[in-house]
């Protein structure tokens, strides 16, 4: 199937051309992370499971670290937390902890080897299934707490829109999508993103592709992610780079280590030392909502 196509699909498959409530004009300012001294919070999501996100998150936490960066990586995907197991810790404590026992962050949190400093999630606890706007703010209120004490807080969100998951995206102003060239996780991808930026207006959109088989792939999937974004929601988006569907994850992900640990050479940990590097330089990045006169701009589009 052509990306041609592709984008295509993509606009019929995500409804509605106009989204309701787009104009910054009429959209009152969304909650946001409270920011201490350098601290730069970033939500990684995904429209879909399966995109490879929180293997992709374990990856960046662990090539900051090592480059010296002040990391805290929290895992919000209170159904099936796993970056604790991608990071090779075994936690006694998690965000269940935080709530239930009133501790703080710093007390249920982890820290690996390499200088990541993990809030582990919990996994499969039913009590958490529905939290209360009390406690999704108290979760909110802590990664910002903790975080200031970082240079990077790296958010790993469930994927889809979820109440948990859409509560910190609407808090953030920087967010990190992971999609893969999979035509359900691009759709997915683009309705999570026009989800978000109906209640967060302002948040800066970033991509990153995995599983592209090359770099020119990787590429096309962005240009039809940013086309349609532009198309129909008056917004630009950053790309950060992609990652090759490489042996190297699997392995990596079979003995708990990161692949920039384990094999620093491989494609992979070559292409996420890429994405470290832009991201680190990501003020010069950061796109604004396009401007009437942008040609991608659909005639009577939101702006």
């Amino acid at each position: 199937m052509s990306f041609r196509r592709l984008g295509r699909n993509l606009s019929d498959l995500t409804g509605q051309s106009r989204v309701p409530g787009m104009t910054t004009a009429a959209t009152p300012a969304p909650p946001t992370f409270a920011r201490s001294g350098s601290a730069r919070v970033i939500c990684v999501t995904s429209g879909k499971g399966g995109t490879g996100k929180s293997v992709f998150t374990s990856n960046l936490a662990t090539e900051l670290a090592l480059r010296g960066t002040r990391v805290l990586a929290v895992d919000v995907d209170l159904g099936l937390a796993n970056l604790h197991l991608l990071l090779g810790l075994t936690p006694r404590r998690s965000l269940y902890h935080s709530l239930i026992a009133n501790l703080t962050f710093r007390e249920v949190s982890e820290r690996t080897a390499c200088g990541v400093t993990l809030v582990p999630g919990p996994s499969g606890v039913a009590e958490l299934a529905d939290l209360s706007t009390r406690d999704l703010a108290h979760l909110i209120s802590e990664t910002a707490r903790f975080g200031a004490e970082f240079d990077v807080v790296l958010v790993d969100t469930a994927a889809g829109i979820s109440r948990m998951t859409t509560a910190f995206l609407n808090a953030a102003r920087e967010i990190l999508v992971v999609t893969t060239p999979d035509l359900t996780a691009m759709t997915d991808a683009y309705a999570t993103m026009k989800s978000t930026l109906r209640h967060n207006p302002t948040a800066v959109m970033s991509v990153v592709v995995n599983r592209a088989r090359t770099a020119h792939q990787g590429w096309e999937v962005f240009q039809t992610l940013d086309g349609i974004a532009g198309r129909f929601m008056a917004r630009r988006l950053c790309y950060l780079g992609y990652l090759p569907d490489d042996d190297t994850i699997r392995r990596s992900v079979a003995v708990k280590t990161p692949a920039v640990l384990m094999e620093p050479d491989s494609a992979v940990a070559l292409r996420v030392r890429e994405i470290a590097s832009i991201l680190i330089a990501a003020p010069q990045h950061l796109h604004p909502p396009l401007s009437a006169e942008d040609p991608r701009v659909r005639p009577g589009a939101p702006r």
